[in-house]
């Protein structure tokens, strides 16, 4: 299968789909796309996915269409206009429902066949009756998409702890969901919060650098095994990969810092004297 387009659109919402036209693409363009039911606007955010990282099935795949022109472009400010007036309607309506709701946006589908509003709330909301109100309202498809702090973070993007922009919202990532073994991977702390964005889940960069540590680690010894250092047998307690040094612990906790090269000529040095008083013994 051809590699696919990443398509971002409102809410930086995005989507994957095939170039089967070959048209003629540059990040930031607006391309007219393939939607449930019609079409739908949005601007190229990056190039050649694999279809695998994208976690789409064959057959839900939908093209590009073509180039957006200034007629739509025209288009969609009337259509950013329109959400903003069903916002103060969606708001109008919601005073009449007995749960309460955070509103984030709204965003009609280009060719006007849905209008999805995003909101927050503290806990599931049966909004079936209000699903109906809104539909009288708007006379369209109505679709209400209960989102997270992490999905509200992502959107409004900020700055981590490392001083950069979120990665969520300046990184184009395809990626699993961090997890603490992440962490333990590459010797961070599980349980201090400098591992906790803004959104309070785990970051994103976890996720995004694992694979770095994960092939890195393969260089290094593991954690325990033993060596004998200045007559002294000591045991690795901890590598360090971006530093390429690890550290020695020995049986009174005293411990020292050596480098990785260091670790493997003591290491080849003691395997190369246990063959030679092997092959004495014999």
């Amino acid at each position: 299968m051809d590699k696919l387009v990443e398509i971002r659109f409102k809410y930086d919402r995005k989507g994957f789909f095939a170039n089967s036209k070959n048209i003629k693409l540059h990040t930031g363009q607006y391309v007219i796309v393939e939607a449930e039911k019609g079409a739908d606007i949005g601007r190229v955010a990056m190039f050649s996915v694999k279809p695998e990282d994208a976690y789409i099935k064959k057959e839900d795949i939908k093209k590009i269409v073509r180039s957006a022109n200034n007629d739509d472009l025209k288009r969609l400010t009337r259509v950013r206009k329109k959400e903003k007036d069903a916002k103060k309607k969606f708001l109008e309506a919601l005073e009449n429902q007995p749960f309460n709701m955070d509103l984030v946006d709204a965003e009609y589908q280009f060719d006007g066949n849905k209008l999805t509003f995003y909101f927050m709330a503290e806990k599931r909301v049966d909004f079936r009756n209000f699903l109906k109100d809104l539909a009288q309202v708007f006379r369209t498809r109505i679709e209400l998409r209960q989102i997270n702090e992490k999905q509200e973070i992502e959107r409004l993007g900020g700055f981590g702890p490392c001083g950069r922009e979120l990665c969520c919202k300046n990184l184009n990532l395809n990626f699993d969901r961090a997890t603490i073994q992440m962490a333990k991977h590459q010797n961070v702390t599980a349980t201090t919060s400098k591992i906790m964005g803004p959104c309070g889940k785990l970051l994103c960069c976890l996720a995004y650098e694992e694979d770095f540590y994960l092939e890195k680690a393969k260089e290094f010894p593991s954690l325990n095994d033993e060596i004998i250092y200045k007559g002294k047998r000591m045991r690795v307690s901890k590598n360090n990969y971006l530093t390429s040094t690890l550290e020695l612990k020995d049986e009174d906790q005293f411990g020292i810092t050596i480098s990785l090269d260091e670790y493997k000529s003591l290491k080849n040095r003691e395997e190369s004297n246990s063959g030679r008083k092997f092959l004495h013994q014999k």
